[in-house]
């Protein structure tokens, strides 16, 4: 091991990096309009879920100088940083990430420049991979597919479908995209695992990644956070770390969580491939239990044209439990059946 191995991976020396990283990352996020990061999808992730995300990673890595990181959205590099909190820096056999921002770019070399991760000022979906990694984790950028361009849209389309043969719709916002890339820089049996909002689970686009994940590779992991934990202070989005091994489908099921953390959810159950597989609304799980398909009985959209509606936020308005919905049917009734009618 050599002396920058032994001085950074110092307790005190790891705090001070980290305290700076996440001085500077504050710095950034106040120095520029709400509006201009979300263009470009920028919500830093927290370190302490950093960490919970790596650690549990790590348990499927290698670490005997083995390890060989890469992360397509860098930021100031929170998962780099919980990454050293955790290992040793001989325990890296090499590093790679990808910054599209200048600033946040020159921010990550100067703070890990001790370390000897290559980080790359590029936008992802251009590139491609120099090297292969066994050990993928990312925060992609979660940028609306309204805020990309026609042009731009249609070249990361064609790209994905290049890599993957998926074809995603026009809806799917960047991170789709960030996610389906990434498996060509995955080295066989690597580890990808990815924090991104959980709304692909349940919406149409969100199908063909959902098919992917469960033909294409061994997706083992989903864990949702509570929708009103939110994981970003700067976005209202409900957040799912999905994990998976760049191999053929080997296990029968996959392990969801819920609420928590990661390592300690609050609820877990084991949902078969095949339940997945006929199942549209995998934010069902693990709370509700797995459906009966009858292939034969009727459906609402046999009858209607079903639309999202708008999406308000207003939930505790729109959306009822149980009792609340026989409150309303009484009032209904007490309203339109008063006692003398009856």
């Amino acid at each position: 091991m050599g002396t920058q191995d032994k001085r950074f991976n110092s307790i005190w020396s790891l705090s001070q990096l980290e305290n700076l990283r996440l001085n500077l990352q504050q710095r950034y996020d106040y120095s520029k309009n709400i509006e201009d990061r979300r263009k470009l999808g920028q919500f830093s992730t927290p370190f302490a879920l950093a960490n919970d995300i790596i650690t549990f990673g790590l348990k499927y890595i290698d670490h005997n100088n083995n390890i060989r990181f890469f992360d397509p959205a860098f930021g100031t590099g929170a998962f780099y940083s919980a990454l050293l909190s955790n290992i040793q820096l001989s325990d890296i056999k090499f590093s790679t990430a990808i910054e599209i921002d200048p600033l946040l770019f020159k921010i990550a070399q100067d703070i890990c420049a001790f370390s000897g991760i290559k980080i790359i000022n590029a936008d992802f979906t251009e590139l491609y991979h120099d090297n292969l990694y066994n050990f993928i984790i990312c925060n992609p950028p979660y940028v609306r597919h309204h805020l990309i361009n026609s042009l731009q849209k249609k070249k990361i389309k064609d790209k994905t479908k290049e890599l993957t043969g998926v074809t995603l719709s026009g809806l799917a916002g960047l991170y789709c995209h960030f996610l389906l890339q990434s498996i060509s820089w995955m080295d066989k049996d690597a580890i990808g695992g990815w924090l991104i909002p959980s709304e692909f689970m349940d919406v149409n686009y969100g199908h063909p990644i959902k098919s992917f994940l469960l033909s294409k590779v061994d997706l083992f992991r989903i864990h949702r956070f509570k929708p009103k934990n939110i994981q970003f202070d700067d976005a209202l989005v409900s957040s799912a770390v999905i994990w998976f091994k760049k191999r053929t489908k080997q296990s029968q099921a996959v392990t969801f969580s819920f609420g928590g953390t990661l390592m300690s959810p609050q609820e877990i159950k084991e949902i078969s491939y095949s339940s997945l597989l006929n199942e549209p609304k995998w934010t069902r799980f693990p709370c509700a239990p797995q459906r009966t398909v009858h292939k034969y009985m009727p459906k609402l959209r046999d009858y209607f044209n079903v639309k999202r509606g708008i999406a308000t936020g207003g939930n505790n308005f729109f959306i009822l439990n149980h009792a609340q919905i026989l409150v309303c049917h009484l009032n209904f009734f007490v309203r339109f059946f008063p006692v003398q009618d009856i």
